[in-house]
């Protein structure tokens, strides 16, 4: 009695998941599109990313530049790749962003004045002047410490060896 129980419920089982099945790829088909937008690589090929793919895929190969033949170990040379990729993505971050500060500190002034005094030129001309001098500043400041952190990182045994493997790739077509 128990095993015929146990059979039917069995069977009662798998004709219900195979009654879902086409549902179920019906619904899968439902939501197929075109993804190939969205699975395209949509980043930009960085210098720390190809000098890596170079590496690996020559190891082996003898005529390939060794960080060693220009006084660096690897472990320095990846940790200067790693550092000057920072300073790049931080660099476009500022691009990026920055234009959106510089112009909502410009503008505070100006549309604060003209509110509390909509009918003077003088003060609206002043405001002007009160949001573009923070404006130079900051941007004068970022410039500044953008250059002092390239110089800070700018190494000269790591520029000449990325500058070999680089040939050295244009050479070999990698």
């Amino acid at each position: 009695m128990m095993s015929s129980l146990a059979t039917a419920a069995a069977s009662s089982a798998k004709s219900q998941i195979s009654n879902l099945k086409p549902q179920i790829s019906n619904q899968i088909e439902m939501f197929n599109i075109d993804r190939s937008y969205i699975d395209a690589p949509q980043f930009e090929e960085t210098l720390q990313s190809r000098l890596i793919t170079i590496r690996s895929k020559n190891k082996n190969n003898p005529t390939l530049p060794k960080p060693e033949q220009f006084g660096l170990s690897d472990e320095d040379f990846e940790d200067y790749i790693d550092r000057k990729e920072d300073l790049t993505d931080w660099q476009k971050d500022m691009k990026r962003r920055g234009p959106l500060w510089l112009v909502i500190i410009f503008c505070i002034p100006p549309v604060l004045i003209t509110w509390q005094h909509p009918d003077d030129d003088t003060l609206f001309w002043l405001s002007f002047v009160a949001g573009l001098v923070p404006c130079l500043i900051i941007w004068l400041l970022y410039k500044l410490i953008a250059r002092q952190r390239e110089r800070r990182l700018y190494d000269e045994r790591a520029e000449r060896y990325i500058e070999a493997l680089q040939q050295w790739a244009e050479k070999n077509k990698q």
